[in-house]
């Protein structure tokens, strides 16, 4: 350290001082040669641990080293790590795991690639940027080749097989801008599960040109095959579009449908004039809000009574759904907030479109796939370590009865 250091004081700045950027080039220079050489370390001990015995012990094994394998270079996250060899063995049969084969770039550098360009990072700018962060200019045409295999890791993802342990599904699509001929909106459909022990997942997206009852009966199609039977399903939380209630009742009929409230409550918005819409907004809410279902169906009788001659039209479009708007208060009370509406999965949405929203419009299917995909595991990856609201108060509920 003190060597590379010193050597490296000759290149000081005019005035004869170090300069920031200077140390942390020596520094950086430095470091690359202490990854190379952990890089070694680890490969040997790897080598050693495959053969049963260490450089020059006796051993009845028929394999052994065999010198090492052209010297090549890796990308990583520290730069260029130059000139590694990688041992090998006089069978052919030692694979490394820390330098797979036929691999010259660490995987987080084309994860953080993907995640510059969901970011909204045209592939332009691109080779500039990955200049910065990882010493070196990545073509487009590189960056091409990283979307390829996320490609492939996308549709593993979209057939790899799901539990069926899901107790509660959010389902809702989000209209994207996607080019094909010409740029249309199209339907991205999207289920969001919560299993039995608490955890959400995004369990499947597929794109469809409307969400019409036919695309929602395919898309619930494809979960069925995968394992997502439904047994354990007690409720769907869905808006009231008609394909998709009368889609979900008929892949799921053991499940009862819960309508989200926050958009009833929208729909019965514009069908009020301004001037009275936060009073009968806010009585509606009341009734959504009541502590018990008794007290619901007080609530909305005496709303209806209010109303009715004010609105009937808003009155009507409540009423006849009044019973799926509550079917919420048939769970667990713990478990009421995060039931009654759709949130689960707006929140979803609300990322996907701050990530997509520096594009005009998605390229095409496989674009618009890849972001999705890329979003969603994230989120997987994030939701993994937390319960939704409410399993907490579930699991103290189970103790104090045992």
């Amino acid at each position: 350290m003190n060597t590379i250091l010193s050597e490296n004081m000759l290149d000081v700045n005019a005035n004869g001082e170090w300069g920031q950027e200077v140390l942390l080039d020596a520094l950086h220079e430095h470091f690359r040669t202490m990854v190379r050489i952990a890089l070694q370390e680890a490969m040997r001990h790897e080598i050693e641990e495959f053969l049963g015995y260490k450089p020059y012990e006796r051993s009845e094994n028929a394999n052994s080293r065999n010198g090492y394998l052209p010297e090549r270079d890796l990308e990583t996250r520290f730069g260029t790590i130059e000139n590694i060899s990688v041992p090998r063995d006089r069978k052919g049969e030692f694979q490394s795991k820390i330098i797979l084969r036929y691999k010259r770039r660490e995987e987080k550098i084309d994860r953080q690639i993907v995640a510059l360009f969901i970011g909204g990072i045209s592939t332009r700018k691109m080779k500039q940027i990955t200049k910065e962060l990882f010493g070196r200019g990545y073509s487009q045409g590189t960056i091409s080749n990283i979307n390829k295999g996320l490609t492939i890791a996308m549709r593993d993802w979209m057939e790899e097989a799901i539990d069926d342990d899901i107790e509660y599904a959010f389902i809702d699509g989000l209209n994207l801008p996607v080019k094909r001929y010409t740029v249309s909106k199209e339907s991205l459909l999207m289920v969001v599960g919560i299993n039995k022990e608490g955890y959400r997942r995004i369990l499947g997206v597929q794109l469809g040109d409307r969400e019409s009852a036919s695309c929602w009966s395919e898309f619930f199609k494809d979960l069925k095959q995968r394992g997502f039977k439904g047994e354990h399903l007690k409720l769907g939380v869905m808006d009231g579009l008609p394909g998709l209630e009368k889609a979900f009742s008929e892949a799921f009929p053991k499940a009862r449908v819960q309508r989200c409230i926050v958009h009833k409550l929208r729909n019965v918005a514009a069908k009020l004039p301004r001037k009275i819409q936060k009073d009968c907004l806010e009585h509606l809410k009341r009734v959504f809000y009541s502590k018990s279902k008794d007290a619901a169906d007080k609530g909305f009788k005496e709303w209806k009574e209010h109303w009715s001659k004010i609105s009937p039209s808003a009155v009507r479009c409540v009423e006849k759904d009044i019973e799926t708007l509550l079917e919420f208060m048939k769970e667990p009370k713990y478990l009421w907030k995060g039931l009654r509406t759709t949130n689960v999965i707006e929140r979803a949405f609300k990322e996907f479109r701050r990530r997509t929203r520096q594009m005009d419009s998605l390229p095409n299917e496989d674009c618009c796939l890849r972001c999705i995909f890329a979003l969603s595991a994230e989120m997987n990856a994030r939701w993994a370590h937390r319960k939704v609201d409410g399993y907490g108060k579930k699991e103290l509920a189970a103790h104090l009865v045992a």
